[in-house]
């Protein structure tokens, strides 16, 4: 009977705590890594610092392949509604990170980042926020092709009217965000003759 050797445990680094755990394959070799997002209990000026850690299977050890510190926003980003952190998930061999937050206006972040040129690098973002009786805004920027679409439902209960508009453009980066590097929410997109500025 063939001894098959158990994959070693990841051990979590000191005072880290652990958040969220997946396995799936980023870079399409057929073996699944394994992504981590820790707590490192790191006090910043709003909470306390995230980690994305990024483990790829050597024999039977994960070791660490990739790591960031800032595409995870910190534990109190998220404004009345805490912890901001929603999860992580893997779609078409993309990392997929999710945030949520705000108060009487909420706003959700959703960020992908594929494997590509030795490197995580965004290539999606998704913006939506708004608020009940005021609006609603969705911005989607593919940054892989650059296109850009926004809409704006502006809503006022009172009177039961609606009015909507959308915005398209092509904005092509020349080098795309690291993973390593990005933080959601403080990259700023003016559209041209307009006051319409986001922040994904």
């Amino acid at each position: 009977m063939k001894l098959v050797k158990k994959t070693e445990l990841i051990r979590t680094p000191e005072t880290f705590k652990i958040l969220n755990e997946i396995e799936g394959d980023l870079d399409k070799d057929g073996v699944s890594e394994k992504i981590i997002v820790y707590d490192t209990e790191k006090e910043t000026d709003f909470g306390t610092e995230r980690q994305i850690y990024i483990y790829k299977k050597n024999n039977i050890k994960w070791e660490l392949w990739k790591k960031s510190a800032s595409a995870i926003l910190t534990s109190e980003q998220g404004g009345v509604m805490g912890d901001p952190f929603e999860g992580i998930s893997i779609d078409r061999n993309c990392l997929v990170i999710n945030h949520f937050g705000g108060s009487r206006q909420k706003w959700n972040y959703t960020h992908r980042y594929r494997y590509q040129s030795g490197d995580f690098q965004l290539i999606g973002a998704t913006v939506n926020s708004g608020a009940p009786c005021d609006y609603f805004e969705t911005f989607d920027y593919n940054l892989s092709n650059g296109k850009i679409s926004y809409e704006k439902e502006t809503e006022d209960c009172e009177n039961e009217s609606a009015k909507t508009e959308k915005k398209e453009m092509i904005r092509k980066l020349e080098t795309l965000p690291s993973m390593d590097g990005f933080s959601p929410g403080s990259n700023k997109l003016t559209f041209p003759k307009s006051e319409t500025t986001i922040y994904y």
